[in-house]
This record gives C-alpha cells, structure tokens and sequence, in this order.
C-alpha cells in the first residue's frame, strides 16, 4: 500500500450512514438549532421541515448521481474540480475548507454555550467560565478520535448515531401519548400572519440543520464498494435525518402549544425544557447527555472530513504538500487532522477570550452558512458537466439542478434579509470574505490552473 493512501476499503455502508447523521448531528438540531425555524414558522415549524426535507433529499440526489461517477476523499471538492475545472475547484475547495473548520468551532461552541442552559434547566448553575473547558474537550475529543483512524472514529459515530436518533424519536412519541399530532400545523393556519414567506424562511434555516449530511462524500477512498456505498449512503442519512427532524418537531410543537410557538425560539434549549416538562427530571438530564453526545459525534464527522478535503488538495499540489501526510499504521491523514485541530481550537478559544463565545458562534454561524451554501451551488452546477463528459446529461438531471439551486438562492436570501446586522455578523461577513481573497493570492502564487 502506498504510504499516503487512506485505509481503502476500511468501511461499511452504515459506516458511511454514520458519517452523514453524525455530521448533521440530529440531537443537537432538534433540541436547539431548529429554534432558528420556529422564530419564523411559529406553529408550521412541521410544515417548514417537511419542505426542507423535500429540498435536501433533491440535493441528496444530485450527490448520489455525483457519487457514481467521482469517489474522492476530497468530496465536493474533488465533484467541482472534475466538472469544472481545478481553479474553480481550488476556490470553491478553499472556501468549502473555511465551511468545515468554523463548523468545528461553531460545534464546540454549541456544547460550551448550550449546556450551561440544558444544567440551568435541571437546577444547576454552572459558572461563567465552563465553555473553555468543554470547548477544548470536545474539540481534543474529535480530533483524536479523528486521528485514531477512519473505522473506530465511525463505528463511535454509528452507535452513537442510533442512540440520538432513537431517544429523539422515544421522546417525540412519549409527548403525542399526552398531546397528539395536529395536522394543521403542515398548513399555514399557525404560521405568523398565515404567510407562506414566514414558512419558507423558516425552512431556510431548517435547511442548514441539515448541513453535514453531504460529508458522506469525503469517504469515497475509504469506504468498500464507494460507487454504491456512497451513493446509497448520502441519501439515507438524509433520509434518517430528515424523518427524525419531522417527527420531533411535531411533538415539540404540540407538545410545546401550537398558539404559543412564539415563545419557543426565546428558550436556550427548548427540547430540554419540554424533556422536563413530559418526562421529568431523568428525561431531561437524558436529554442533556444527548446533547453532549451529538456536539462529540459532530466533532469527530467535521474532522473526518475536513482533514479528507485539506488532504486531497495538498495530494492535487493546490495546498502545501506537507498537509498530504498519511500515518503509516493508521492509514488516517494525520497531518491535516492535526492542522485542522490547533486551527479551530485556537480560533474558538482566542476569539471567544476577545469577544465572547456567544458572539463568536453568532459570527462563524455566518461564515460557515456562506461556505456551505455556496460550495452545494457550485457542486450542483458542476454535476452538469460531469454528466455531460460521460454522456449522461438529460433534462431530469438539468432540472434538479435548476430547482435545488433556486432553493439554495433563496435559502441565502432569506439569510440575508433575516439577519440583523450587528458588529458579529460583521465578523462573520469579514472572515469570509479575508479567507476568499488570501485564497486568491494563495492559489495566484502556487499558480493553480485549469
């Protein structure tokens, strides 16, 4: 075997499920992220979910067709550059690098900045200072886990997967025994004003909960049978994703009320709370440990994959060549794992000692939506070209892309005329853009080409 190859052939199709669930990180979405819907979507929270879940399976498609034709451990990355060429890929690679390593401070930040509000709800006030220690923890969690090699990291993600999907869905059935499902809440009659806007924005932010589900991609190299593994596995996790997202937030909202859905997103962890509030003290102290568990499973996926993509582009000559780096006994490209845990530990914790971690994972939540976002844009168009190069484009396949990328359109504009503009989404911004333009100049000096 050649020293910087990956463990081919190391992993199984749940493995490659476990990559994508753990990276959307289920738990985590639906006991905190999905507030940013309801803020929105009010009492049709279910309808914007089922929505987005309908846009993400499509785009779940267009990676799965992707899939059969380009197997890489540099994922989206490696689907641009073969469709597009390898400047387009390089960029859009960069920014895609700049998705996943602020994905990672924006996980350890989740865990620093939501528990002290999960203990709040079970009686404990834990100090001020508690999101340093719990950053650096999950952050060396991932990382060396990561680091161990792509099958323990997996097989961690897998069972801790089905524990998060199966205590989400446990706790959604135990709320419809006391409050059943209402239809109506797949309508607009609880939406603000009935509007189907509010509904779509909504859905908008339901959309990036799902972001880590395409992961999947990144174990093209690694994963035994990847032309099929990796197509079939992309769109399951979606899938499993998706149905867990649905049922919970039903529950959340009857269980929460559907008229008072307006006080939802001002909770810190509203899952938490309705776990107190059907369950009792063990459900939610149950609920509290899935928390943990899904910003620990989240963390091992984002470095999977961000060292996979730092990886392919330093083997393509795009990035330093010492990033391309193998470990000899486990086959893991150690050396980019290693890159990617200093740069995101000490971003989270240098920016947070300045500015705070609250407002540190307001301002890399805008970074990493722009990464992501733009990275599923440009990968949608690339398919096209890809497609056409093995002589398989049809309108089916120029009409999905056409739809999803509408989506994706308005899911940014719904970002951005949604966002109030403050100082730290001014950070946001500002990474994003410095990170794009030292790209540039990164890519001019080591002259990367079509």
């Amino acid at each position: 075997m050649d020293k910087k190859e990956l463990a081919k052939g190391s992993i199984s199709y749940r493995e490659v499920v476990a990559q994508g669930i753990g990276g959307a990180a289920p738990a985590m979405a639906s006991l905190v992220t999905l507030t940013g819907a309801a803020a929105y979507s009010y009492g049709a929270l279910p309808l914007a979910v089922a929505l987005a879940t309908v846009a993400v399976l499509l785009d779940a498609t267009r990676l799965s067709i992707t899939s059969r034709y380009i197997q890489s451990a540099g994922g989206i990355y490696a689907f641009i550059s073969e469709g597009l060429g390898k400047r387009w890929g390089y960029l859009i690679g960069w920014a895609y690098v700049l998705y996943a390593l602020t994905a990672l401070v924006f996980i350890f930040l989740s865990v620093g900045v939501f528990l002290p509000g999960a203990l709040e709800v079970l009686g404990v006030n834990a100090p001020s200072w508690i999101w340093a220690p719990l950053v650096i923890f999950v952050a060396l969690f991932g990382g060396v886990l990561s680091y161990l090699g792509i099958r323990p990291s997996l097989r961690f993600t897998l069972i801790m997967s089905i524990l998060e999907i199966a205590f989400i869905l446990g706790t959604s059935l135990l709320i419809f025994t006391k409050v059943p499902p209402d239809p109506s809440t797949f309508t607009l009659e609880y939406a603000p004003d009935h509007s189907m806007f509010n509904v779509g924005v909504g859905m908008a932010f339901v959309f990036l909960a799902f972001a880590g589900y395409e992961t999947t991609s990144v174990l093209g190299e690694e994963a035994v049978d990847p032309k099929n593994t990796i197509t079939k596995g992309v769109f399951t996790s979606a899938f499993l994703v998706g149905i867990t997202y649905l049922v919970a937030s039903e529950a959340f909202t009857v269980g929460w009320g559907v008229n008072d859905m307006s006080s939802f997103f001002n909770e810190l962890v509203p899952g938490v709370v309705l776990g107190m509030r059907f369950g009792g003290f063990v459900l939610a102290l149950i609920l509290t440990v899935l928390l943990i568990n899904s910003g620990l499973t989240d963390s091992v996926t984002f470095f999977n994959t961000v060292s996979r993509v730092v990886y392919a582009m330093a083997k393509d000559g795009v990035l330093d060549k010492r990033l391309e780096g193998v470990h000899e006994d486990r086959r893991t490209p150690h050396v980019a794992v290693m890159f990617s845990l200093i740069f995101s530990l000490v971003y989270a914790l240098a920016f947070s000692a300045v500015i705070g971690p609250e407002n540190v994972f307001l301002a890399v939540g805008i970074t990493t939506t722009f990464g992501f976002l733009i990275a599923l844009f440009t990968a949608n168009v690339s398919l096209l070209f890809i497609l056409r190069r093995f002589n398989s484009l049809n309108w089916w396949n120029v009409l999905l892309t056409v739809v999803i990328n509408s989506i994706l359109s308005f899911v940014i504009f719904a970002n951005v005329v949604t966002t109030a503009i403050n100082s730290f989404v001014l950070i946001g911004v500002s990474t994003f853009v410095v990170w794009m333009i030292a790209g540039v100049i990164y890519g001019y000096v080591r002259r990367v080409s079509t």
